[in-house]
């Protein structure tokens, strides 16, 4: 049962007896790590599948700026996920998405190859 708890909360050291106050401080540390990690989030969409996952997040950076962050997510041959993302600063995400209609128009009209 204790190396349950290790595997979630890794900061249980194997020399310590596992005691209630050991516990609650490491879960809350764990759970104050992970809160900073989504902090800066400010709303999220998601969709895939288990091998594949795309996340669009609206963020806000230390410096205040607000941007979309585009991630994609892969699990390899190796079984081992792949991250990849754009970062879309609030200034260009009106072009971004002008050109994404433009291009998602002539796709569905068949005018692909039509650019401007």
């Amino acid at each position: 049962m204790v190396n349950d708890y290790k595997r979630f909360y890794p900061g249980l050291s194997g020399n310590k007896p596992l005691t209630p106050s050991n516990f609650a401080n490491t879960k809350r540390n764990t759970m104050e790590k992970k809160k900073n990690l989504i902090r800066n989030v400010l709303d999220s969409e998601m969709f895939g599948n288990e091998n594949k996952q795309y996340y669009f997040d609206i963020k806000k950076g230390k410096n205040d700026a607000v941007f979309l962050q585009i991630t994609n997510r892969n699990l390899t041959v190796a079984d081992v996920y792949k991250r990849t993302h754009i970062i879309l600063f609030e200034d260009d995400l009106a072009f971004f998405v002008e050109a994404l209609t433009m291009l998602l128009g002539r796709h569905a009209t068949g005018n692909l190859g039509a650019s401007c």
